[in-house]
């Protein structure tokens, strides 16, 4: 077991299973995930875009000609919002793209910080997230980070392709803890399901 961020925890997983890219805006909300892809134990080369939606049509389109996912990343409320439309087009064409948002702290939703929608109900983004994913999670702690990235990756790629999401918390990026990270093949089913022919 190692100690680890959550930051560090995500990109070492993504580059363990096979992520050459990430695409985003660096951002208040995801400023130790972005320091994160820099680190010795990760070096994911990240895409600087210009708005939040080109980040996951960056990601969809890498997958539709390379066939390998991409991850995109955004921070918390209207920017992650921005990711929709690209969020809807993978869900729509069956592409693997995982999608990272940062989330308000765990001790400050609901107070409306840095953009977090939260008028109608306390952090709302991963309500609007569910319509365009294929599975989406909010990680609270960082001991889970490591089964919620296996799951993630799992379900984007196996079965039939999509999206999904993950929203981590400033303070949940930024904690360490004692974590094992998960090795992508021992967990991941393999091979590819076909109907049965009838006789």
């Amino acid at each position: 077991m190692a100690k680890l961020t959550g930051s560090q925890i995500v990109a070492q997983t993504l580059k363990n299973y096979g992520v050459e890219y990430v695409a985003g805006i660096p951002g208040h909300g995801i400023w130790t995930l972005t320091d994160a892809f820099l680190e010795k134990d990760s070096e994911i080369r990240f895409i600087q875009v210009f708005h939040e939606q080109s980040a996951v049509h960056l990601a969809d389109g890498y997958y539709r000609v390379a066939g390998k996912p991409m991850a995109a990343v955004t921070s918390i409320g209207a920017g992650a919002s921005n990711t929709v439309i690209g969020m809807a087009t993978a869900f729509t064409d069956s592409t693997s793209v995982m999608l990272i948002t940062g989330g308000p702290p765990t001790h400050m939703r609901g107070h409306g910080l840095l953009q977090e929608l939260e008028r109608y109900t306390d952090n709302d983004f991963p309500k609007i997230a569910e319509a365009v994913s294929k599975r989406h999670w909010v990680v609270q702690r960082v001991e889970e980070l490591p089964f919620v990235m296996h799951r993630a990756f799992s379900a984007m790629v196996t079965g039939r392709p999509g999206p999904v999401h993950i929203e981590i918390p400033m303070d949940t990026q930024a904690e360490a803890a004692e974590v094992t990270l998960h090795d992508l093949e021992e967990r991941v089913p393999v091979g590819k399901v076909f109907p049965i022919r009838p006789p």
